[in-house]
């Protein structure tokens, strides 16, 4: 029987090897090669990374722009899918709008936060309306806080939907019986609804994938760099994905294809240690259940 069922797994494994491990495998054959002579040159471009100011600043941009993307598009799925559960009748068009964005392009998200999209009309209304100071776009921290919302709006439907289903599995009875002991809606939801949501394995997989996903994330970040005028290397906005595309449209070494296939592997491994902590912090949660 088990091998039945290994046999049936075989097709998806040897597509993933295919997909995923060939990619992988040359580009640690790239990252310890140099051009345009292949010549082995171990471990300098990973020395050169580590000493790289500009791969730090954007490691440490990629990593709040993931952490703070993840945790406001949790945060909001959980409020629409709380918001959803607890009403009365089921309006098929606010359901609608609210899955919506998950049918947007990450790009078109890009736009549609972008200063000509609405900001430049939020300016004229501060500054003629309300003689207001207006908002400065080309701030770095004020575009940061727009692709992090941006992304966050993107994908809280794909939460939200995740957290209905497991709200609508909680037995009836567990709730009613907390409301006939005079619990209110803040101590449900404390001490009955929010536990078994973030222990639900489906939760944890799927922040697990949106982690990943994030990220890899290029549009959103790419967009705006383009708005506030920091197209040239060494943004405050720049993510790891964006300063790789950019070396290779604006080399400053003489070969970055070696160190940008440097800068994606080290990518890889720091997107699959911290999915590996995730998905280790909720099966410690699973077990204490």
């Amino acid at each position: 029987m088990k091998r039945t069922l290994y046999l049936f797994l075989l097709p998806t494994v040897a597509a993933l090897l295919l997909v995923e491990g060939y990619p992988a495998i040359y580009s640690l054959y790239l990252s310890v090669t140099q051009f345009p002579e292949p010549a082995f040159v171990g471990a300098d471009n990973y020395i050169q990374m580590a000493t790289d100011p500009v791969f730090w600043e954007s490691l440490r941009v990629t990593l709040l722009y993931v952490s703070s993307s993840v945790t406001l598009a949790f945060i909001i799925g959980l409020a629409f899918a709380l918001f959803l559960f607890h009403e009365k009748r089921q309006n098929r068009i606010l359901h609608t709008i609210l899955i919506l964005p998950i049918a947007v392009s990450p790009l078109i998200a890009g736009l549609l936060w972008s200063p000509s999209a609405i900001w430049d009309d939020i300016n004229v209304f501060l500054k003629f309306v309300l003689g207001l100071p207006t908002i400065i776009m080309t701030n770095p921290n004020f575009a940061m806080t727009l692709m992090i919302i941006s992304e966050s709006w993107l994908w809280a439907p794909l939460f939200m939907l995740v957290f209905l289903s497991v709200l609508q599995s909680i037995p009836k009875e567990i709730l009613e019986a907390a409301e006939v002991h005079g619990a209110s809606t803040f101590q449900i939801f404390g001490r009955i609804t929010f536990p078994l949501i973030i222990r639900s394995p489906v939760v944890v997989i799927i922040v697990a994938i949106k982690t990943i996903d994030t990220f890899r994330s290029f549009e959103i970040p790419f967009t705006w760099i383009g708005w506030i005028g920091q197209e040239k290397l060494g943004s405050p906005i720049d993510t790891l994905s964006v300063i790789m595309y950019k070396m290779m449209i604006f080399p400053i070494y003489e070969f970055p294809i070696s160190y940008v296939a440097t800068i994606s592997l080290t990518l890889l491994v720091i997107s699959l240690i911290v999915t590996a902590v995730i998905l280790r912090v909720g099966r410690i949660l699973w077990e204490t259940t």
